[in-house]
């Protein structure tokens, strides 16, 4: 993924996440290494070679799928930017957690993470295209940087949240999965940043692999917990304590019609629009669960494709050693 060299411009088309250096030539004739190569295929070379500076076929559709699903869900969630309009109606689905957002540490703490985050996943897409560090070296580098400090103070404003998000004040599950999430991408980064500024040009693309597939965990999550929320209605006799104000749960009604948020009631999760309690119930009992799940989903993965790429890996420890032989730190 992203490489943050702070040396040549040769050694920024070094390349990473199993790329080769673009500058090498890719023949389609008749007698090449390759074989004969038909129109369609060289449509396609122009496109991940020509265009991008992909030197693998396969690492393209690769960085089309995974950066590709960074950017569209980060895309899609800009819209969150008007916290008291579309967000507040979004995340009011889970009954009760816009009380705890509408004001206080953990407004601010939303919206700093929402105005870090969502611009981190945009931006870190162009890290990942070889062309854009071999022919804009500087952009790359001010990029990353960038993207390096927005990571850093999501997490930071991630530690505002995490009592009342998804229910989180009620499920230790939750919070210990988001607090693991903070410390594994932010120890990640900090390797990342390190190792790049000792010029282990190897390490750095590794330690960045894993930050933002682990930051990747939130999009997994978000998918399977939409899949757990039908399943446990089915299953049925899932319950969650919440409070909540509403004829059909008087208990928790004052009598002098104030809110008594220091009592709560079993609510049963259903998957059904017709009882927003219910709905919302359905989708945050599971959520701790499936963020554990997506999280070692994540962990797994990224270490199985560094194990996929060692190729890539050896030569960038070569190409390492030859950076600190020059700066004398070997």
């Amino acid at each position: 993924m992203a490489t943050l060299e702070s040396g040549s411009k040769a050694s920024s088309s070094s390349g990473v996440d199993g790329l080769q250096n673009t500058s090498t030539p890719v023949t389609g004739e008749k007698g090449s290494t390759e074989g004969y190569v038909g129109g369609h295929t060289r449509r396609y070379r122009a496109v991940y070679n020509g265009f991008f500076g992909f030197y693998r076929s396969y690492n393209f559709p690769l960085w089309v799928i995974f950066g590709g699903g960074m950017l569209g869900f980060s895309l899609s969630r800009l819209q969150h930017f008007d916290y008291d309009g579309t967000f507040k109606n979004d995340f009011a689905l889970v009954v009760g957690q816009w009380y705890y957002f509408q004001s206080g540490r953990e407004r601010i703490g939303m919206i700093i993470h929402l105005g870090a985050i969502l611009p981190a996943g945009i931006l870190v897409v162009l890290q990942f295209v070889p062309k854009i560090r071999e022919k804009l070296l500087i952009f790359h580098r001010i990029n990353g940087y960038l993207v390096i400090l927005l990571g850093l103070l999501s997490s930071l404003a991630t530690l505002a949240v995490i009592p009342h998000k998804q229910g989180g004040g009620a499920r230790i599950s939750t919070q210990t999965a988001e607090a693991f999430l903070v410390i594994i991408t932010t120890v990640s980064v900090v390797l990342a940043w390190w190792n790049i500024r000792r010029k282990r040009v190897d390490q750095h693309r590794a330690w960045m692999l894993r930050t933002w597939f682990y930051m990747g965990t939130i999009i997994t999550s978000r998918i399977t917990e939409f899949i757990a929320s039908p399943i446990i209605t089915r299953i049925g006799g899932c319950q969650m304590g919440m409070p909540f104000p509403n004829s059909e749960y008087p208990t928790c009604v004052m009598p002098d019609g104030s809110i008594n948020r220091d009592l709560y009631v079993a609510v049963k999760a259903v998957h059904s629009l017709e009882h927003p309690e219910q709905f919302g119930t359905s989708h945050t009992q599971p959520f701790g669960a499936m963020l554990w799940l997506s999280i070692v989903i994540h962990i797994i993965g990224v270490e199985f494709y560094l194990s996929m790429t060692q190729k890539e890996t050896e030569r960038l420890r070569e190409v390492s050693h030859r950076k600190r032989v020059e700066a004398g730190l070997e």
